[in-house]
């Protein structure tokens, strides 16, 4: 898969890429979707929990382009899109406590020194794979267990051409654009 190939994070398998690209993505679009139905107020614990999940994400999907890291702006950029209540300082926080347990490192961007750039620790990528692995394993489950016997192969059908549809490729799944 050429987004693995092209990403800057050094995986062992193209299987762990693309079990963290897709959990990545999907926690993000969980993040968009909620964003104008997430109540208002929330504990900071509760907060901060939404934070670090989307930091991580949001780091991995920088890497996955091809970007060595993400700045801490346009990281909080980024948050803003989904949490858009994020306070900068709750924010920064949070991502020291991401640096702090050697979750994401940060170096000196080698195109301005000033910049402090963050990428996915070389000591994460491979639990966070093998985590995210598991939870894409326990959803398949989960689903099956929830529409195997709710389901016949028409009413399957129709489902996988929804979300082909949702996604706008075709329904076989070709990449064609809509």
């Amino acid at each position: 898969m050429i987004v693995v190939e092209d990403s800057s994070i050094n995986f062992t398998k193209t299987e762990q890429g693309i079990d963290l690209l897709a959990y990545s993505v999907a926690l993000r679009a969980l993040g968009f979707a909620n964003k104008d139905n997430r109540p208002k107020k929330l504990s900071n614990y509760i907060r901060s929990g939404y934070l670090q999940v989307q930091l991580i994400s949001s780091v991995i999907l920088f890497q996955l382009r091809g970007d060595e890291g993400v700045s801490r702006d346009d990281l909080y950029d980024s948050i803003c899109e989904v949490l858009p209540l994020t306070s900068y300082a709750n924010y920064r926080k949070v991502l020291r406590i991401g640096v702090d347990n050697e979750i994401s490192t940060r170096t000196r961007s080698k195109i301005d020194s000033r910049r402090t750039m963050y990428h996915l620790s070389e000591e994460m990528v491979e639990p966070l794979c093998n985590y995210y692995s598991r939870i894409l394993s326990d959803f398949g489950k989960l689903f099956s267990e929830a529409v195997d016997n709710n389901l016949n192969q028409e009413e399957l059908l129709k489902l996988i051409y929804r979300l082909g549809a949702k996604t706008g490729l075709d329904h076989n799944f070709k990449k064609k654009r809509k």
